[in-house]
């Protein structure tokens, strides 16, 4: 699973610097339509080759509503609403931080997205090597605590050059376990049989914590 979701961070390499490229010399409304054009064609290629490594038998119920009354399931709902409330934070922040308040050009702060989805590559598979070690939810907790460290420590107190790398590095490698290694932890916890439903319903985590957590880091930067 490491290995396939480092693929993001492989597309983030060459997607960042390229939109960017897009927005300065086509605008910002064809740089999104041509991203979107070569998103639909890549995904809806490789969809051809997809194939079905496991049987798992249909369900019965499109949504599964006892995992309502399941108090794992509601820890991990409500952990992935906190975590994806910050997660994308960095990413659009980070670059912003760098030229307002650091004084740097706006290919560093691009670069520094970069950074984040090489890094990521890396992260995503070894946090796959380490679940089996140490747990898979062991693992991805250590990758939450370790990415808002990243933050904490190295970002927020420093306005210096070094330390803003050193937080896109850190961030960058253990971010990407929080999504790799979902799956892992869901399979661990209910089984392979329920693994859609439940990732179905997480996404609504996903979107609650999205939607919260880019528009708030804004508002608070703008008015604080």
């Amino acid at each position: 699973m490491g290995v396939v979701v480092a693929g993001s961070g492989i597309g983030g390499l060459w997607l960042t610097p390229a939109t960017q490229g897009m927005i300065d010399n086509l605008g910002t409304r064809w740089a999104l339509r041509i991203t979107g054009i070569i998103t639909f064609a890549v995904v809806s290629v490789s969809s051809l080759f997809m194939r079905n490594r496991l049987h798992v038998p249909a369900r019965e119920k499109i949504i599964d509503f006892t995992l309502l009354r399941d108090i794992r399931f509601i820890y991990l709902f409500v952990g992935l609403i906190c975590g994806v409330t910050g997660y994308f934070t960095p990413f659009f922040l980070l670059p912003s931080f760098a030229i307002q308040k650091m004084g740097k050009s706006e290919s560093f702060g691009n670069n520094l997205i970069t950074i984040i989805n090489a890094a990521s590559i890396i992260g995503r598979i070894g946090t796959g090597q380490l679940a089996p070690v140490l747990g898979g939810i062991n693992t991805m907790a250590g990758c939450t605590c370790i990415a808002s460290l990243s933050i904490l420590i190295l970002w927020l107190p420093f306005e210096s050059t070094g330390t803003v790398i050193a937080s896109a590095i850190v961030y960058g490698l253990f971010c990407g376990g929080i999504i790799s290694l979902l799956p892992v932890v869901l399979a661990n916890l209910w089984g392979v049989q329920r693994i859609s439903t439940i990732i179905g319903l997480l996404y609504i985590a996903n979107f609650m914590g999205g939607m919260i957590g880019a528009p708030s880091s804004g508002a608070i930067v703008d008015n604080v």
